[in-house]
């Protein structure tokens, strides 16, 4: 998930999810959510507040967690996470725990 995230080659398995991943980065980066590169050995807490967000988003219901603030942001991690369940892969539930980073995030 996190070389998918981080727009490793191929990791994606298609053009499309690609495609929308690299969208997912530039948005993120605006946003003040940085993606490290591929290759990099740890996970940075914009990227968990990231993968968080994705773990939300499929799923119907997570209580107390919210979506991010931009629009096109939100709009496009739900873009995301629907690609990822159509492949079959769904995030942990415990990913929903990196909500909790959000202030982290941002400072």
């Amino acid at each position: 998930m996190l070389a998918i995230l981080r727009g490793h080659e191929g990791a994606a398995g298609g053009r499309g999810v690609a495609d929308d991943f690299a969208r997912l980065r530039d948005l993120a980066r605006a946003g003040g959510y940085p993606v490290l590169p591929v290759g990099t050995p740890y996970v940075g807490a914009s990227e968990l507040m990231l993968l968080s967000w994705l773990a939300v988003a499929q799923r119907v219901v997570a209580p107390g967690c919210q979506a991010p603030s931009q629009d096109d942001l939100a709009s496009v991690i739900s873009t995301c996470a629907e690609r990822l369940s159509a492949k079959g892969l769904r995030l942990y539930p415990l990913t929903l725990y990196a909500h909790r980073l959000r202030e982290f995030a941002k400072t």
